[in-house]
């Protein structure tokens, strides 16, 4: 008992130990790491989505009351790419375009409420996310 204990505890010792990935620098570039730069790539990102209103408003008409009244307004979409926490590694998690979107819905009585922002990531012409509000700490707007 005491030997299979041992044995276990030694493993679960050594798998603590592996050390984490490096994050990878491209060679030449001249960029600095961190940069919006130096993540970017040409084929990476894919074609803008060209539907992008079709598909938000389409999106929307399943998790917002009264959806079909809503009014939006859209930003174009711009290349963005959302990094790893830390705790996860680092690195890129997702690279496509972000477009950034007002929504205002109406209340029961009719009047419109106070448009709350929204940031739909796209890959090609399907939605990957929907993050409330202007900004957030891993993703990244590359202009």
């Amino acid at each position: 008992m005491k030997h299979s204990l041992v044995i276990l505890s030694l493993s679960v010792l050594f798998v603590g130990c592996v050390p984490a990935p490096q994050p990878t620098i491209g060679l030449g570039t001249g960029i600095g790491i961190g940069t919006a730069q130096s993540h970017e790539n040409n084929g990476a990102y894919g074609q803008p989505p060209h539907l992008y209103a079709t598909a938000i408003r389409t999106y929307f008409s399943t998790k917002l009351k009264r959806a079909s009244q809503a009014q939006y307004r859209f930003k174009p979409p711009v290349k963005a790419y959302k990094k790893k926490g830390l705790a996860y590694g680092g690195g890129v998690a997702w690279r496509g375009w972000l477009v950034e979107t007002l929504v205002a819905t109406p209340s029961r009585t009719g009047r419109l409420s106070t448009p709350k922002p929204h940031m739909i990531l796209f890959s090609g012409e399907q939605i990957v996310e929907d993050i409330l509000g202007k900004s957030h700490k891993l993703l990244v707007k590359v202009e």
